[in-house]
């Protein structure tokens, strides 16, 4: 048996054992969203344009993610909502920033590496490099929203009579005490899988100047301060969409 494959069923007994029933479902939707995630790499890879094919995929990611495991219910269609709005925001935001950024494409660093590859990739880099901040963003936010829509939700059903205004004020109070726990979250996924490229810098003897000035440095920097972006954003607009959701009258029963 494979090590990998030794690894994956140690973490489906776990969760199995430790979350249930919930637990499962968690395991089959990470299996959901790979396959997803396999194939905007494909489509991206047939020159569609990369950035629209990762809006599309964070919408399924997220559906699969609340739904499957959560039920259709008002705060996972709230929590559904605000993911959509943030990636759409953070997309707005960096966009712009991506380019007058100028690290699409590969740095100095890398000039070993492209020898061996061929240079008609027909890839617009730029959109890549945004790519992965929605994508890298997408876990983190989607964590947050619907923690914030669960609470929120639980606050609504023992007290139906609370006004629109007191329930945003909660759920801001509430993503208050999540921001720093999940900024750190990020913080430390990036630095993790940034630290050989600054052992590297360390060992080539790089001078400060040239790592602030090293495209490949900038990048990651530039994915931590955009990831953090959304991260902030999700609160407000989870408070206010879920505030929304729950105190309207829908012309069906929507569970809560």
């Amino acid at each position: 048996m494979s090590v990998p494959l030794a690894l994956l069923i140690i973490l489906f007994i776990l969760m199995a054992v430790v979350g249930g029933k919930r637990g499962v479902k968690s395991f089959f939707t990470l299996w959901f969203n790979f396959v997803t995630l396999f194939i905007m790499l494909i489509l991206i890879a047939f020159n569609l344009d990369p950035v629209k094919v990762t809006v599309f995929g964070s919408v399924i990611i997220s559906s699969i993610t609340l739904f499957y495991i959560n039920g259709f219910k008002k705060k996972t269609v709230s929590a559904l909502v605000s993911v959509v709005l943030v990636v759409l925001l953070t997309l707005l935001i960096t966009n712009e920033m991506g380019t007058n950024a100028n690290i699409q494409g590969f740095s100095a660093e890398q000039s070993e590496s492209i020898a061996f590859l061929t240079s008609y990739v027909q890839l617009n880099f730029e959109k890549i490099v945004i790519c992965e901040i929605l994508i890298g963003l997408l876990g983190a936010i989607i964590d947050v929203s619907i923690s914030i829509a669960s609470s929120m939700n639980e606050i609504y059903k023992n007290n139906v009579l609370i006004t629109k205004s007191s329930l945003f004020g909660s759920g801001i109070n509430i993503g208050k005490d999540i921001l720093g726990t999940m900024t750190n979250t990020l913080l430390f996924a990036y630095i993790g899988g940034f630290m050989p490229l600054l052992i590297w810098f360390n060992k080539l003897n790089y001078t400060l100047s040239d790592i602030l000035n090293a495209k490949v440095f900038v990048s990651e920097v530039f994915q931590i301060l955009c990831s953090g972006i959304g991260v902030i954003l999700i609160i407000p607009v989870t408070a206010f969409v879920t505030a929304m959701v729950l105190r309207f009258r829908f012309p069906f029963k929507l569970p809560g």
